[in-house]
C-alpha cells in the first residue's frame, strides 16, 4: 500500500444508534474549527500563551502518535518510506492542513532524520489570527505536535516538528523542518522539550 492510497472517508464507521463514530480502534469527535479556536484563545488569555501553546502541543503530539500507531497497526505499506508519508496524507483528510513533503529522509542505524515541507491552509493560524495581530513566533501549536508525536512514534526516539515560516506571524504560508532532539538549537527547542517531556519519558527517552 502506498501512502496515497490511504482515503479515511472510507475508513471512519459512523453509528447513529450509539452515538460513537470511530476510526479502527479509535472513538472520533467532530468539533467545528471556531470552537476549537475559541477554546484555544480562552486558554491564551486565562494563562497566557505559554501555557496555552503547551496545552495544544501535547493535544497535537498525542493526537499524532496515537493516529501513527492505527496506521502501523491496521494498514500493510509497501515501504516505511510510505508508512512514514501516510503521516502528512491522514493529516490531511482530517481537515486540519494541507500537508505536503518536500523533503523525507531518515536513517535507522545512523539515527539521522531529517523531514520537511509546507502547512498550507492550517486551521490554527487562522483561528490565531481571528483573535490576535501578527505573531513573533510560530503559532500552530497543535500542527506542530501532531507531526512531532507522529515522526516519534515512527522513529522510536524524540522528534520536534518546528515551524520555521508561519502564517500566524505575518509569512506567506506555514514551512516546517522535522529534525531529532539533539539536531535542533536548545534555545529553539526548549519549549517543544518541555511540553513533550512527559510522552518522551513513557517511550524511554528524555529528550
Amino acid at each position: 500500500m502506498k501512502a496515497t492510497d490511504f482515503d479515511l472517508s472510507k475508513q471512519i464507521q459512523f453509528d447513529f444508534e450509539t452515538g460513537i463514530t470511530t476510526f479502527k480502534d479509535n472513538r472520533l469527535v467532530i468539533f467545528d474549527a471556531n470552537a476549537v479556536g475559541l477554546l484555544r484563545q480562552n486558554l491564551i488569555e486565562e494563562f497566557g500563551i505559554a501555557q496555552a501553546r503547551k496545552i495544544f502541543l501535547q493535544f497535537g503530539f498525542q493526537n499524532g502518535y496515537a493516529d501513527f500507531m492505527q496506521m502501523k497497526l491496521n494498514y500493510e505499506f509497501d515501504s516505511e518510506v510510505e508508512l512514514m508519508a501516510s503521516g502528512p496524507i491522514i493529516h490531511t483528510w482530517e481537515g486540519i492542513v494541507k500537508s505536503v513533503l518536500t523533503h523525507l529522509e531518515f536513517d535507522r542505524e545512523k539515527g539521522e532524520f531529517f523531514v520537511a515541507g509546507w502547512w498550507h491552509n492550517t486551521y490554527e493560524a487562522e483561528q490565531h489570527l481571528s483573535y490576535n495581530t501578527e505573531s513573533t513566533e510560530p503559532v500552530c501549536w497543535s500542527v506542530m505536535g501532531y507531526a512531532s508525536g507522529w515522526c516519534t512514534a515512527f522513529f522510536g526516539r524524540p522528534i520536534l516538528a518546528i515551524e520555521i515560516t508561519c502564517k500566524g506571524k505575518g509569512d506567506e504560508d506555514c514551512y516546517n523542518e522535522i529534525k531529532p532532539v539533539e539536531a535542533w538549537d536548545e534555545e529553539v527547542a526548549k519549549p517543544y522539550l518541555e511540553a513533550y517531556s512527559k510522552f518522551f519519558e513513557r517511550i524511554g527517552h528524555n529528550g
